[in-house]
């Protein structure tokens, strides 16, 4: 008999199960990682009106790599949706300070450089006018979220 268990499986354990299980497999097939793992996220419903397509995922260990040697206003873009999204209001960076062009355009080269597809998005966004429009929303994947969030520590 085999069992498959995922990690958002083993997340959904008590911590008393989930080290039992740990332990056990630490037995058979040596160290494992310490720490609880990450239920993988969801998407939600904040995505409706979101275009996503070719929306990129950047996990953890790609993040590290995309956010080298980035300017510190569109830095500083990043940990905004790090803390506020997966889905914000374009606001959020215009009352920061961040031209939201400039924004946009730099994290779409960076993804595209990452990934080498020329049709990557680092950012989705639903339909508005222009850079001020109050209904302007930019979003991320939600891995590409849940590893900004634990790049700068929130998770």
């Amino acid at each position: 008999m085999m069992i498959l268990l995922t990690a958002d499986d083993l997340a959904a354990f008590s911590d008393s199960t989930r080290n039992e299980i740990l332990r056990r497999l630490n037995d058979v097939v040596g160290d494992m990682p310490s720490r609880a793992p990450f239920p993988a996220p969801n998407v939600v419903d904040a995505y409706d009106d979101i275009h996503a397509s070719d929306l990129e995922d950047i996990t953890f260990k790609r993040m590290k790599k995309w956010m080298d040697g980035l300017s510190d206003p569109v830095r500083a873009g990043v940990r905004i949706i790090a803390q506020h999204g997966p889905v914000i209001e374009a606001c959020l960076l215009r009352e920061a300070g961040i031209n939201v062009r400039h924004f946009q355009s730099a994290t779409t080269r960076r993804t595209r450089a990452l990934t080498g597809d020329s049709d990557a998005y680092f950012l989705g966004w639903n339909n508005w006018l222009d850079a001020n429009d109050p209904n302007g929303k930019f979003a991320v994947s939600p891995i590409t979220h849940q590893s900004l969030q634990r790049y700068f520590g929130f998770i």
